[in-house]
């Protein structure tokens, strides 16, 4: 075994730019954790017959196009868009500094 020992210091501070999408992607892994949990219960009721098929696959689709909606409504700034290309978000970037 060797002794090494890790450094664990960031090589430089985070910018505000970089703690805001630290904020986001932790926000968006948390809507997908979300919706996880809800399609695992949606999956024993169906199985277990406690609700039918047919009505557990339409909740299970409205509760993730819910939670996607409100994830995108809280995490897009105004001007942002779902699709953009690398040209869009560069400019994008450069209008605001």
């Amino acid at each position: 075994m060797t002794n090494r020992q890790i450094d664990w210091t960031p090589s430089r501070p985070m910018t505000e730019a970089d703690k805001k999408a630290a904020n986001q992607q932790q926000y968006a892994v948390t809507c997908i954790v979300v919706i996880t949990g809800f399609n695992i219960m949606y999956g024993t009721l169906m199985v277990s017959k406690i609700v039918p098929v047919w009505l557990g696959m339409i909740l299970a689709f409205l509760t993730m196009g819910i939670i996607a909606l409100k994830a995108r409504r809280d995490l897009l700034d105004s001007g942002e868009t779902m699709t953009e290309t690398p040209e869009q978000f560069h400019t994008r970037r450069s209008q605001k500094n």
